[in-house]
């Protein structure tokens, strides 16, 4: 029983050894860069893979993007007032899905912009119906809401030029390296704030179930401040941008109020689609369904903005 007692100690205080300290510190370190890697590598050195991982497929090969999409592509970096020098760093590529994303950051690894398959589509009848699945199930196009999502894949000209150079001013920006930031001080703090702690407390002479529950408490409030701060920067960056966007160009303007006409026009349709699951994604609005974090701004309320000029039109 004593032999048992005295190994219980040495376990215990262990951690007040140098040994101790340094493999803390270590763990730290580590956990702090491996999440650092995670924000950074995707968009830098993993740029290509991350790419391919997202883009589109037809038979295993990348599907090139059509001529009349790059042209469009083109024209939105001309109507963002980008330096000839500067084009080559901004390019385009065929992504999965029905939403346009964008990758990579400053520097040589440029920005790269997904343009979604549904841009492609000119009129309703250039659809193909038989690739569309909703929950890996055809679509009964004949229903009102089928209709709907079929008349909502089709953007017009300025709503894709609206797309394109929105995911374009988001990427380069300085937001990527703000998240990065975050990430950083939420895992820091993390590591000193559990230091203060074992200090403040001695909490390495208390059982390990208190340790546990103080270094929880510090980790749950150091994510919490890292999910409130990265949804700020990004509610805030996507206001920024439609407002930038809406005053630069009159065609930003009316792509504004095309697009998200055109994402609440889709969600409505899915919500109905999809069934318990749509239910859960999106409201009857069309908006995304959000629980605690606001990860976007609504979109009714971005079309609200970029219809404030119209209605103003219509009234006068």
């Amino acid at each position: 029983m004593a032999h048992l007692r005295t190994k219980e100690i040495i376990q215990k205080n262990w951690f007040l050894t140098e040994k101790g300290q340094n493999a803390s510190l270590f763990a730290a370190t580590f956990s702090t860069t491996a999440v650092l890697m995670g924000h950074i590598l995707p968009h830098t050195i993993l740029l290509s893979k991350y790419k391919n991982f997202v883009r589109l497929y037809s038979k295993g090969i990348p599907v090139p993007v059509p001529d009349v999409l790059v042209k469009r592509f083109n024209k939105a970096l001309d109507l963002l007032q980008i330096d000839e020098y500067e084009k080559p760093r901004f390019q385009p590529f065929m992504a999965c899905g029905f939403d346009a994303i964008s990758l990579g950051t400053y520097g040589r690894f440029g920005v790269h912009v997904g343009i979604p398959v549904n841009f492609q589509f000119e009129s309703e009848d250039s659809i193909d119906k038989s690739n569309i699945l909703v929950n890996q199930n055809k679509v009964v196009w004949e229903m009102e809401s089928g209709k709907q999502l079929l008349k909502a894949l089709v953007m017009p000209e300025e709503a894709q030029l609206f797309a394109m150079a929105r995911e374009i001013k988001m990427r380069d920006s300085l937001k990527f390296f703000i998240d990065t930031g975050y990430a950083f001080l939420a895992c820091s703090l993390t590591y000193l704030g559990s230091t203060f702690l074992n200090k403040r407390f001695d909490l390495l002479n208390k059982p390990r179930q208190v340790r546990f529950l103080g270094y929880t408490i510090i980790a749950l409030f150091n994510l919490g401040n890292y999910i409130m701060c990265t949804d700020l920067v990004q509610t805030m960056y996507e206001e920024n941008v439609d407002a930038e966007l809406k005053e630069l160009d009159p065609i930003f303007a009316e792509g504004g109020r095309q697009f998200y006409s055109h994402i609440l026009e889709r969600n409505k349709a899915l919500r109905d689609l999809m069934g318990k699951e749509g239910e859960a994604m999106f409201t009857v609005l069309g908006n995304e369904n959000t629980l605690i974090r606001s990860k976007h701004l609504p979109i009714v309320q971005r079309l609200e903005y970029f219809q404030t000029n119209f209605d103003m039109e219509d009234a006068a």
